[in-house]
């Protein structure tokens, strides 16, 4: 599974990006938009992390969605505010953290807790019980 992150930053997410690399996800750190979209455009991504100015403001977001609708958008915001919240959820943002160390632990759940839920649906998906019998 990719995660794509976008930070002006990446020494900051270092203990992020190493412990969903320790957990078996393919991560990349992007520093800007541009090259956001150029990665995007040649592999799928599943979790998309960035500032809700980028998701939000430059409408990210929505570029991200039309090409891969399955994907979890989460805004690590450096000021979040409760309208900023709701900005961003009514923009198909999935998840809205406070920019700290402190959620990166909160951040790793929901990543390592959707892929599990993902494993567990292409596991019933690809049980006996639901393959069609020739």
């Amino acid at each position: 599974m990719r995660v794509v992150i976008i930070d002006r930053e990446p020494a900051f997410l270092e203990p992020l990006v190493s412990d969903l690399e320790s957990e078996g996800f393919g991560v990349t750190v992007v520093e800007n938009i541009p090259n956001a979209l150029a990665f995007i455009k040649s592999e799928s991504v599943q979790f998309l992390l960035a500032d809700s100015s980028v998701l939000v403001d430059h409408s990210l977001g929505n570029e991200v969605l039309r090409q891969y609708p399955l994907t979890r958008l989460i805004v690590l915001a450096a000021h979040p505010s409760l309208l900023g919240m709701i900005e961003s959820i009514s923009r198909g943002i999935t998840d809205y953290l406070p920019r700290s160390q402190e959620s990166f632990e909160e951040l790793a759940g929901i990543i390592l807790d959707e892929r599990d839920r993902l494993i567990r649906w292409q596991y019933a998906l690809l049980s006996p019980m639901f393959v069609k019998k020739g």
